[in-house]
């Protein structure tokens, strides 16, 4: 049998891949514990899945910094795969967290002490069933409960919405060589979500932590285009735009719900250039079950690097400070 050309191949390692992504399940746990003080047994902590920089408007840029002087900056995450790392390197939990996530990232700089990475690949804002990927709700639940989350807590990550909005449903309606009649609606559903169910659900949340931490800088990440535009592929020209705008449409939800103490970083302008299709990309797309999910040096280069170009001085850093 002759091979598939090119685009064909690709769209059918997309069309598995989202498949995968829409059906969840376990990640499977490498030998080892997950980084920081949370690698625990019992119920797992899993998989379902910006232009300019800055805090949301009417807020503080860089953070204040809380008077850290010298001292230890006492740091919590939360989130879903794009906060573990999923896809960075070696799955340390059945949440998919790995060393090479920003959370981890962020603790190897000399002032930070990660007290607690309860992401977990698969996480929503809203609560689903008891058998689901641990959500953000729960998160600051555990977090809280463990003395995690406190308020000694000087700064708190969270990157989350995603799997809230389905993505991997939308990308899988939006691909194919020429536009499909369903994408523009599947891109108009999330966003109508995002706008109407998401939002008081992440500012309930975010007012959650800095109701439990009312001393932490709460920053909170966007997501990244993911596909390179006008690059050929399993997503037309057409469909790279629409799903761009919903990108933009999603990180503007989510910024929206940061409050004015806090600090949105908005990952796209370090990842434009190395979306699937570019010659550098850092966006995993094989066929497997890490796929639409930064690599390492997305995860370094893209997320770490924006948020400490964005909220450094939350971590000890300083604004563009990196070890």
């Amino acid at each position: 049998m002759s091979p598939k050309p090119l685009p064909l191949r690709r769209l059918a390692v997309l069309t598995l891949t989202t498949a995968a992504l829409l059906a969840g399940g376990a990640v499977p746990a490498s030998a080892g514990g997950a980084h920081g003080p949370d690698s625990r047994g019992g119920h797992s902590l899993e998989h379902r899945g910006g232009h300019g920089h800055g805090g949301k408007p009417g807020g503080h840029e860089h953070g204040g910094g809380h008077g850290k002087g010298n001292g230890r900056v006492d740091y919590v995450a939360f989130g879903d795969s794009y906060a573990s790392g999923f896809g960075g390197g070696p799955v340390l939990d059945t949440c998919g967290r790995t060393a090479q996530g920003y959370p981890a990232l962020l603790d190897a700089l000399d002032r930070v002490e990660l007290d607690g990475n309860v992401t977990c690949s698969g996480a929503t804002a809203l609560p689903t069933p008891a058998d689901a990927p641990v959500d953000l709700p729960e998160q600051i639940d555990d977090a809280a409960a463990r003395g995690l989350l406190n308020r000694r807590t000087d700064t708190v990550t969270v990157t989350i919405g995603g799997d809230d909005v389905r993505f991997a449903s939308v990308i899988l309606a939006c691909a194919g060589p020429q536009l499909p009649a369903t994408c523009a609606p599947a891109i108009d559903s999330a966003v109508a979500y995002a706008q109407t169910v998401l939002a008081p659900q992440l500012a309930a949340e975010f007012a959650r932590i800095t109701e439990l931490a009312p001393k932490a800088t709460l920053v909170v990440t966007g997501y990244p285009y993911l596909f390179e535009a006008g690059t050929p592929g399993p997503i037309s020209t057409e469909g790279q735009i629409l799903l761009n705008e919903g990108t933009d449409a999603l990180n503007a939800v989510i910024a929206g719900q940061v409050p004015d103490s806090g600090v949105f970083v908005d990952v796209v302008d370090e990842f434009a250039g190395h979306g699937v299709g570019s010659a550098d990309s850092w966006i995993i797309f094989e066929g497997g079950q890490f796929d639409l999910h930064p690599t390492e040096t997305g995860y370094r280069e893209g997320y770490a690097a924006a948020i400490l170009e964005d909220a450094g001085s939350e971590f000890g850093a300083g604004c563009r400070g990196r070890r």
